[in-house]
């Protein structure tokens, strides 16, 4: 399991539904730099999120400080500043993995979480839909249900042994829509 710890100030920036819930990723909030010191000394998170500008200790000495007590490599360290130039040279003297700077855009923000736990991004929304597929591979057909589906392919479940590369020709109704039609190889088996 990966830790993520977030200074509190920096929580709101990272909602529940996102590509750390793909993971087996647990996240931690503190709000003062003292209260990160010692969880990181307690759990040892992967990564660590702070303000730069935080109330009882800076991020810019904070960050020393976690890599001093870490073996090396082991923690991450992004660090959120102001847009202007001394906070950004202050992010890289410090020896952080990274910066985002202020006003926090969200998006980039799960970006560069993502970049440091090495969780790839997905290129399309997943949407949750249940529907009956009508599956055929070569002459057998079978039945399946969808678990999900997106604009670059949909999970299936289903009590057919399918192998990776097969080509499966499916048929099913989304609802408020007519019949839809697919030919899809199988990428992945869980």
């Amino acid at each position: 399991m990966k830790t993520i710890l977030i200074s509190d100030s920096l929580r709101q920036f990272v909602p529940g539904e996102n590509i750390l819930n793909r993971g087996n990723i647990q996240i931690l909030t503190a709000p003062s730099s003292q209260e990160i010191l010692s969880i990181h000394r307690n759990v040892k998170p992967y990564l660590i999120i702070i303000d730069l500008n935080m109330p009882d200790m800076p991020g810019g000495q904070l960050c020393p400080l976690l890599r001093k007590e870490s073996a090396p490599d082991t923690v991450k360290i992004l660090i959120a500043a102001d847009s202007k130039e001394a906070g950004i040279k202050q992010c890289e003297q410090c020896s952080a993995d990274g910066y985002i700077t202020k006003p926090i855009n969200a998006a980039l923000l799960l970006e560069k979480i993502a970049e440091l736990l090495d969780i790839p991004m997905r290129k399309a929304y997943r949407m949750q839909v249940k529907a009956t597929v009508a599956g055929e591979i070569g002459r057998i057909k079978f039945a399946a249900s969808t678990i999900n589906i997106s604009a670059t392919g949909m999970l299936i479940e289903s009590g057919q042994r399918l192998n990776l590369r097969d080509t499966i020709n499916c048929s099913f109704i989304l609802p408020g829509t007519l019949a839809i039609a697919v030919t899809g190889e199988i990428v992945r088996i869980l």
